[in-house]
Parts: C-alpha cells; sequence; structure tokens
C-alpha cells in the first residue's frame, strides 16, 4: 500500500499542471522596459535568496538576494550553473554596487541564453565569502526564464 501511495503522489506531481507564468514589465522610461520573473528559492543550507531574472532588450541578468549582514557575494567570481552533472557554465559578475551592497551578486546571463535549459531544473553555486552556496532552480522558473527573453527580444524587435 505504502508504494502504491508514493507511485500516485509521483504521477501527481509528473502530471500536474504547471503553475502560472507571473511576470513584471516596468518602464524606467519610454525607451527602458524591461521585464523579470521574481522568486524566493532556498540553497542548499535552507536559507532564502530572492532570484530575479530580468531583461532589457538584448541584456538579461539573474540578481540574487541574500539576507543583509550574513552573504557577502566575491567581487568580479563568476557565477557557476549547472544543468546536469558534468556540465557547467560561468555567468560574469554584473553589479555595479558589489562593494556597497555585498549581500546582493548580479551576473550576466546574455551569453548564455541559447544554452539555458527549458523546463529542467538548474543548479546555481553562489561565489559567496563564507564558502559556496547552492540553489536548485526549479524547472518552471526556467520556463520563465525563458519567456523573460522571449517578451524582451520582442520588446526590443518593437512588437
Amino acid at each position: 500500500m505504502g508504494i502504491l501511495c508514493l507511485v500516485a503522489v509521483f504521477l501527481w506531481g509528473q502530471l500536474a499542471a504547471p503553475a502560472p507564468v507571473w511576470l513584471q514589465t516596468l518602464a524606467q522610461d519610454p525607451d527602458q522596459v524591461f521585464i523579470q520573473a521574481r522568486h524566493s528559492l532556498k540553497d542548499d543550507q535552507n536559507m532564502t535568496w530572492q532570484v530575479i531574472c530580468f531583461a532589457r532588450r538584448e541584456q538579461v541578468e539573474l540578481r540574487l538576494v541574500g539576507f543583509p549582514d550574513r552573504y557577502h557575494f566575491q567581487p568580479d567570481q563568476p557565477l557557476l550553473l549547472q544543468p546536469s552533472p558534468g556540465e557547467s557554465w560561468r555567468a560574469a559578475a554584473d553589479f555595479p554596487k558589489a562593494d556597497s551592497v555585498p549581500n546582493v551578486g548580479q551576473f550576466d546571463l546574455s551569453p548564455l541564453v541559447e544554452r539555458l535549459p527549458t523546463g529542467q531544473p538548474l543548479t546555481l553555486t553562489l561565489p559567496l565569502v563564507e564558502g559556496q552556496r547552492r540553489i536548485l532552480i526549479p524547472a518552471p522558473v526556467t520556463l520563465e526564464w525563458h519567456e523573460v527573453i522571449r517578451q524582451a527580444r520582442r520588446l526590443a524587435a518593437g512588437d
């Protein structure tokens, strides 16, 4: 009976409809519109992070925000992205206020856009002074990131 329940729960999780995509479009001025997807996700130490993927025209960035005074990003150190075991990419640090806001890391995803997994989980390894932390990005979130990119490209094309 227990195995049957486990199989039923597994199948229900596999067949459940994905959560609706919630994206926010913000206009900084008429020529500067950006789109973002924002989530609160836990790292491998069960600490919560704000994970924000945003795009302006052809630029795609990932911002990670930890608790102030608890975490400090290593300036100029890249973010490691792992779509599967044995495969990894680096996203360059790209946060001009890194010295004044050390609990925030921002990374340029633009060179990796075509390689980002669609509908598959992704592991991020954060370069922190306190030691590396890992955040598992669930498959529905990677789908949202692709929607952010798609909408930003549509805006850049003038549609």
